[in-house]
């Protein structure tokens, strides 16, 4: 009795043009969700309907429907973002729901499971030029100081914000931003603890080339023997300063290089700290040689 009685008030409202209070003039009055509680995983599903349950898995990526490898992928990480970001989305689906799901990547294709991802981060990083002042600004540099001067005061060793400080400090861009950090913000070294597993770029992108700016090298130096700079205070640029003072000390350059070079080997020589000593020790090796070729002259 109550399903006419709705009826017959649809239709009166339907006669009289009541149209905010008409849910829809084609489709039965919606009840229930628009989408399945598992709607993220549908791609997938769809996939292996199409594919998989006809033709038992057996089709190479190639034989799938056009697009099919982009919308997995998209799937794929659509359901990765909800996973770590929005954990509650997919709460309502069981795990064994989730893994019956997923399981339709490998029972849709026989080589769809061997792609591998089209990683792209290194040609961003490649394509990032520093140097261009971004929109609305006069310099990137601007931008990156009260970047350091923000982390310095609110984060709290916060491993996010220092990959994020770390980035603009590899060795392809500008030695300045490296001087702000080692002169002026030099106390962030203390906080700046992010790990070389936790690092979003290859340790190579800061060690290599070896730095060439005089300036910076004896700042590393100067970070090193005081002890502001310390392995388990700042692992990333403990290595990195340790490496391009090495670099330094083998290399072979002008007069007023080498001086430097001698003025290090020095105070090398009187360092009482033990980890230092042993993270220099090719210069240790590199000072013992020194010593032999001036008394042989």
């Amino acid at each position: 009795m109550e399903g006419s009685s709705r009826t017959v008030i649809t239709s009166r409202d339907v006669f009289l043009g009541r149209n905010p209070w008409i849910g829809s003039h084609l489709l039965p009055e919606l009840t229930g969700p628009t989408l399945p509680s598992d709607w993220p995983f549908i791609p997938l599903i769809g996939l292996y309907e199409r594919a998989g349950a006809s033709d038992g898995g057996g089709l190479a990526v190639e034989e799938l429907p056009h697009g099919s490898l982009q919308a997995v992928t998209h799937c794929l990480q659509w359901l990765l973002l909800l996973e770590v970001w929005r954990e509650e989305a997919l709460k309502v689906v069981l795990p064994v729901a989730k893994l019956a799901r997923l399981s339709c990547v490998f029972l849709c294709s026989s080589d769809l499971f061997l792609e591998r991802p089209r990683l792209t981060w290194n040609t961003l990083l490649d394509s990032l030029d520093l140097d261009v002042p971004p929109p609305g600004l006069a310099s990137f540099q601007d931008l990156y100081s009260a970047l350091l001067a923000q982390y310095e005061a609110v984060s709290f060793g916060d491993r996010l914000f220092g990959c994020w400080v770390l980035l603009p400090l590899q060795r392809r861009y500008s030695a300045s931003m490296r001087l702000a950090v080692f002169g002026e913000h030099v106390g962030m070294l203390r906080s700046l603890g992010v790990t070389l597993d936790q690092l979003s770029v290859p340790i190579e992108r800061f060690t290599s080339p070896p730095e060439d700016s005089l300036p910076l090298l004896r700042l590393y130096f100067r970070a090193l023997v005081t002890g502001t700079l310390k392995l388990s205070w700042c692992p990333v640029f403990y290595v990195v300063a340790v490496s391009h003072i090495n670099s330094f000390v083998f290399s072979q350059d002008a007069a007023e290089v080498e001086a430097a070079r001698l003025s290090m080997l020095r105070k090398i020589y009187y360092l009482a700290d033990e980890v230092l000593l042993l993270s220099l020790h090719s210069l240790l090796v590199s000072l013992f040689l020194f010593a032999l070729l001036f008394l042989r002259l």
